[in-house]
């Protein structure tokens, strides 16, 4: 199955016209953190999410297949702060408003507290960017287009391993759930490959001072220290560790988005390594090209890779809802059958758990800004074998 195009949406309006007045529109639910922690995910996907809705009504709707009826999408956003408890009360809002599928959340916390509420409901619920390992078994309606710390764990220790040579590590996590998670996930992989983790420490998700943590960690002596946390924490704790005269190489999650940072912040992550889940806005194939120009346009500023997983996310939805209708179960059983979705952050097909199989291109931090290792250019080699 081709995926669904605004092209493909006017094409199908002259083919089969216009549904009837009165038909109610197709109903999206977005539950996303625009305050908070998660705030800086959050906004990114509602920008790819505004987006993907706006091209597809501007192009006439969603037609439904071997039917005349064409219908608009309504997207109902919620706010969830970054907090479980706001974000359950709006998920049981968005059931009772008749959301025929919902796409969220970003934090890893919120979504594993409102996907129990989905599952009972049974309406699917898309997360664009949450990567908790624990979702994996969060029920038959939970999908996410975005990969699973296991993968990004898989991605960043045959990195440190096998690339830069890197025997050992320590590690510093944010004792969230995505702290946790992934630093898990991360300590598995690593010893799989014959790595050995010498350490480990974590933090609180709202501290503000690391002086403990990288005290505990530069007594260990490693070649490279692994930090669980998002954005704005990791980089206090990289400037930390460099201010402290920590001199091994550091490495993050896919979590870290330079661009949030501060000219202080870009400047103390020089040099870190990170994961990004699969997104090239510099490709030339056509539908990328296009979705960044759009977003370009729409918002003045570059597409990040949560803005197309928020993109992506309301095309399948939207093609799933074209090719099955809306019935519930109809929906369901289309994304867990589909052929690879072809979307602006690649190929998307869903595993038995609704699981995404996608991989990660390692990051580098080059005057401030992430830049793929593989251009790069030449990247300081590690000492081998430490």
């Amino acid at each position: 199955m081709k995926p669904i195009s605004a092209l493909m949406v006017a094409a199908a309006l002259v083919a089969g016209g216009v549904a009837c007045a009165g038909s109610p529109d197709v109903k999206f639910g977005a539950i996303v953190s625009l305050q908070g922690v998660g705030a800086a995910y959050g906004n990114s996907i509602k920008n790819g999410i505004e987006l993907a809705v706006e091209e597809i009504n501007a192009a006439g709707g969603i037609h439904f297949k071997d039917s005349d009826v064409t219908k608009q999408i309504t997207l109902m956003l919620r706010d969830t702060e970054s907090d479980p408890i706001v974000a359950t009360q709006h998920a049981r809002e968005l059931i009772d408003a008749g959301a025929h599928a919902v796409i969220g959340s970003d934090v890893s916390d919120v979504t594993l507290a409102i996907a129990p509420i989905f599952e009972e409901a049974e309406i699917v619920l898309l997360s664009p960017s949450s990567s908790s390992p624990k979702l994996t078994r969060a029920g038959d309606f939970i999908f996410r287009n975005f990969p699973s710390d296991e993968l990004e764990a898989l991605n960043t220790a045959d990195y440190i391993y096998n690339k830069r040579g890197l025997r050992q590590a320590a590690i510093i996590a944010n004792q969230n759930e995505f702290g946790i998670g992934i630093k898990n996930a991360f300590i598995e992989r690593f010893r799989q490959l014959g790595g050995r983790v010498v350490g480990q420490t974590t933090y609180p998700p709202d501290a503000t001072e690391f002086g403990s943590q990288v005290a505990e960690i530069m007594l260990l002596e490693v070649p490279a220290i692994y930090i669980a946390g998002y954005t704005r924490d990791t980089a206090a704790v990289v400037k930390a560790l460099r201010d402290a005269g920590e001199d091994a190489e550091l490495f993050a999650t896919g979590a870290m988005l330079t661009e949030e940072l501060d000219a202080d912040g870009k400047v103390a992550v020089e040099g870190l390594y990170y994961p990004l889940a699969s997104f090239d806005p510099d490709s030339e194939a056509p539908h990328v090209r296009a979705f960044v120009e759009a977003y370009r346009s729409k918002y003045g500023f570059e597409p990040d890779t949560y803005a197309g997983h928020g993109y992506d996310a309301v095309m399948m939805l939207a093609q799933a809802v074209q090719e099955a209708g809306l019935d519930h179960q109809e929906i369901r059983f289309y994304l867990n059958s589909m052929n690879p979705y072809d979307g602006v952050t690649g190929l998307t097909d869903f595993d038995d758990n609704g699981d995404v199989r996608k991989f990660h291109r390692m990051h580098v931090v080059r005057g401030g800004v992430g830049v793929p290792v593989d251009r790069a250019g030449a990247v300081p080699e590690s000492a081998q074998q430490r």
